[in-house]
């Protein structure tokens, strides 16, 4: 009898585990034909409001969770398209026998992933992501609109929906090769990254109007700014937005900076006015880097005007107290439309357009100079006192046009006048003693003044 019963329960128990066997794996058989396929791409681009093509297959999978693996999916719009890798989507079995599709979490794996940045909004709210969570594995992220495109590198992390918008974000990703940290809870975003000691935080994200924070210590892009706090507002409506600082302070100046599209052009404009800045800190190195190296950096990364005043600015040598610029950054072009330099007693004006042919970065500048007493200003700031003498006792006024060769430190000067229009003998010797005696193959020479007046 316990035998009988026994071999009963052997059957009941293998009979079970055959069903559920046969109930779990009863989806490899179901054919992803094209009408599916379809079905999946049109459920996929309804989410993510791209049109959506599965060059690749789709297969079903046990490992760890029953799943659905889509690879090398296609998403395209009008400016911009990408490949993923691969969509992995936890799905219901139960649905899928009932040619039903439904899933869970999602899992995007690799490849590159575009979003439109007019579309934020409509993103970070959707229905059909209630209560589930998106894991990305090393995705390349594409923001772009109709004016510009950025990327961030390498995305790992999760977004959390909950209540159909986003609830929570935790990920890393990279901008070149510096690691930044995401955290998103609450309608706060905070981005760090310890590496360049750098934290910034947006309270009211996902809101028109946001309060933005940035702290960073560490060397950057602007010559002598070693560190920079930031807090502004930023409100943003249909295609303009405004960002206000309530407070803007570097290790060198502090002030306050109204950044803002809202002109004809649409074009971004940045207007910055500051007091008392300490400009004795920067050294001519730094403006050389500056100059060979992250003005071109800075005209890559946007297009756009930029307006700055800086009054009674602090410098060594006080020759000059205020400065007024106005550059403007097109398609990697820089248009210096007017740079003054100037004190009661001495000025210098520029105007020039910097750009790259070839291999040469060239600046075609036109220069003036002008001072109420030479002979004053050298005695200023010329170490060498003899050249005082040679200096004339009242004011002096020089104009010149040429081109300067910034990574080739060399200039070559195309016209020049003082009282009169030098003669083309005159510009030979002009060139070649500013190259060999003034600049001297180094292109931090070139702001260094009393250098010139070797050239009386």
């Amino acid at each position: 009898m316990l035998k009988k019963n026994a071999k009963k329960l052997l059957i009941s128990i293998l009979f079970l585990v055959f069903s559920v066997i046969a109930y779990v794996c009863s989806p490899f058989l179901i054919n992803f034909n094209n009408d599916k396929k379809t079905g999946i791409e049109n459920l996929i681009s309804e989410l993510i409001f791209y049109k959506v093509n599965i060059k690749g297959n789709i297969q079903y999978k046990l490992n760890p969770l029953p799943s659905l693996e889509i690879s090398e999916v296609h998403i395209t719009n009008d400016e911009e398209n990408s490949i993923l890798n691969k969509i992995i989507l936890k799905v219901s079995i139960f649905d899928l026998l009932k040619n039903k599709f439904s899933y869970k979490n999602i899992i995007i794996d690799s490849g590159e992933f575009i979003i439109n940045l007019n579309n934020l909004e409509a993103l970070s709210s959707i229905e059909e992501f209630d209560n589930k969570k998106i894991n990305f594995k090393k995705v390349n992220i594409k923001f772009f609109d109709k004016k510009q495109t950025f990327s961030i590198n390498e995305f790992s992390g999760d977004i959390l929906y909950k209540n159909k918008k986003i609830d929570k974000i935790n990920g890393k990703f990279y901008v070149g090769e510096i690691l930044f940290k995401i955290k998103f809870k609450e309608n706060q975003l905070s981005l760090k990254s310890p590496e360049i000691n750098f934290k910034a935080s947006i309270e009211n994200f996902l809101n028109p109007k946001k309060l933005i924070r940035l702290d960073y210590n560490n060397s950057s892009i602007f010559p002598g700014v070693d560190n920079i706090f930031a807090s502004f507002t930023y409100e943003q409506n249909e295609n303009k937005f405004s960002l206000v600082t309530k407070e803007f302070e570097t290790n060198i100046f502090s002030g306050l900076i109204n950044i803002n599209n809202n002109n004809d052009r649409n074009i971004i404009v940045l207007d910055g006015y500051f007091e008392n800045s300490k400009f004795k800190k920067i050294s001519n190195t730094d403006l050389a880097t500056f100059l060979s190296q992250n003005l071109k950096l800075l005209a890559n990364l946007f297009d756009g005007r930029v307006k700055l005043r800086f009054n009674n600015f602090k410098s060594d040598k006080k020759v000059f107290e205020n400065i007024k610029l106005n550059v403007l950054f097109q398609n990697g072009d820089v248009f210096f439309e007017d740079i003054n330099i100037y004190s009661d007693n001495n000025s210098i004006n520029i105007k020039g357009r910097n750009v790259t042919y070839q291999k040469d970065n060239l600046l075609f500048y036109d220069f003036i100079f002008s001072t109420k007493n030479l002979k004053r200003l050298c005695s200023q700031i010329c170490d060498d006192k003899s050249l005082i003498n040679r200096a004339i006792d009242g004011e002096f006024k020089l104009q010149s046009k040429g081109i300067l060769n910034i990574n080739k430190s060399k200039i070559i000067v195309q016209e020049n006048f003082v009282n009169r229009q030098f003669n083309d003998n005159e510009l030979q010797k002009l060139n070649t003693n500013l190259n060999s005696i003034v600049i001297f193959g180094k292109l931090e020479n070139l702001f260094d003044l009393p250098r010139y007046f070797t050239l009386l």
